[in-house]
């Protein structure tokens, strides 16, 4: 939860630098200066541009298939904010495996408030892994236009005017640093200004924070205690690249992340896009009505049928008491085939990932590949795929 708050916090700080002036660089923090002084309403969206797989992953047909599904995870949505009522909407679709998922925040002062019209789209995905989250529309319906006050302490169990108060000394060790940076950093061409911040840039602005937690009593609940492992524990490389176009205030984020080999990891590098808009949807920013505003033991005691640990000792305990060992193993052997059966029927790839997987595979050169190792793969892919999808990929193969 700290490593959220920290990175929470270093975003908000950096969108609201202040700067005044007409050179790239003060350019650029004159938009971001606007964005908070102004009333604003801006289009977002975010899509994932690039995934590089380590080499010994990038024919490993699991791996491709968990790429072509991650490529396929689109953020779209708006963000408004009304200066005078010190509020702010943000309004998001989720486009995940197949569900479209809605998200929305909407904040006035230190309040906060979590739309759980999210629980639908959740408890699908949920369901296509056999989770035990409910799925019935009894229970789905509780949480429909209801709102988590996100600023209750039994919810974040952090002091809000605290986090108020750091905050706002925070974004001005930000404002200095950025201040301090060189010119030459901040480019212009035509009307795009374009700045990179780098890994150094981060961890500089992470230690500004936690050595800024240390300084007050009232702090002392953010300060990060892992913080050198956290630090660690960083990609090996992270570049972020703002695009800034000063004529319409259109404005592209580039951040990429490129992770070390000893990792273990199957991603070598990933790049996600970020595009904010101006639009002109400015309209009132509405609170949630008491009525819709729920706490989180009202949550729990909705979805305590379903998360009750003491359901699934009890459980165990009359299985082990009414099966005997053998038994035990001749159940386990058919509940395996059952599972396995479930599992070539529930993830098959949908039409939409298995092209992707296809223009991706189509750009591989199997002309190394001997027949056993071309065969190797095809029985590898054969759980994930269709009758008809893997007589596709076996003539790529055959073909190459």
């Amino acid at each position: 939860m700290k490593k959220i708050k920290l990175a929470l916090l270093i975003i908000l700080s950096v969108i609201i630098l202040a700067g005044c002036g007409k050179s790239a660089k003060e350019e650029f923090f004159d938009y971001t200066k606007k964005n908070v002084t102004e009333n604003s309403s801006n289009d977002i969206s975010m899509t994932i541009k690039d995934i590089k797989l380590t080499a010994d992953m990038k024919d490993s047909p699991e791996a491709n298939v968990m790429v072509t599904q991650l490529k396929d995870i689109k953020v779209t949505g708006s963000m408004q904010h009304d200066v005078s009522e010190k509020a702010t909407n943000t309004k998001l679709n989720i486009e995940a495996l197949g569900q479209k998922i809605p998200l929305e925040f909407i904040s006035k002062n230190d309040d906060m408030y979590f739309s759980l019209d999210i629980f639908r789209g959740i408890s699908k995905i949920a369901s296509q892994f056999n989770s035990e989250l409910p799925s019935d529309e009894k229970t789905l319906s509780a949480f429909d236009g209801k709102y988590l006050k996100l600023s209750d302490a039994d919810t974040l169990e952090i002091d809000s005017k605290s986090a108020t108060n750091l905050t706002k000394e925070f974004q001005k060790e930000v404002s200095n640093y950025f201040t301090s940076l060189d010119e030459e950093r901040f480019t212009k061409e035509n009307d795009v200004v374009t700045f990179k911040l780098t890994k150094k840039d981060v961890v500089v602005l992470a230690e500004k924070f936690n050595t800024l937690s240390k300084t007050k009593k009232e702090y002392k609940e953010f300060v990060i205690p892992d913080f050198d492992e956290m630090i660690k524990n960083l990609p090996k490389a992270l570049d972020v690249k703002f695009n800034l176009n000063t004529k319409t205030n259109d404005l592209a984020v580039a951040l990429t992340s490129t992770f070390d080999k000893k990792d273990e990891g199957f991603i070598d590098s990933i790049e996600v896009l970020y595009n904010y808009k101006p639009n002109d949807k400015q309209v009132a920013i509405k609170l949630p009505a008491k009525k819709e505003i729920v706490n989180v033991k009202e949550i729990e005691a909705i979805l305590a049928p379903y998360l009750s640990d003491e359901l699934d000792e009890e459980l165990d305990e009359e299985l082990d008491e009414e099966l005997d060992e053998e038994l035990d193993e001749e159940l386990d052997e058919e509940l395996d085939e059952e599972l396995d059966e479930e599992l070539d029927g529930d993830f098959n790839m949908a039409d939409d990932e298995f092209k992707e997987l296809v223009k991706e595979l189509e750009k591989e050169d199997f002309s190394s590949f001997s027949a056993a190792e071309s065969d190797e793969l095809l029985e590898e892919y054969e759980p994930l795929l269709t009758e008809k999808q893997y007589k596709t990929i076996e003539k790529i193969f055959k073909n190459k």
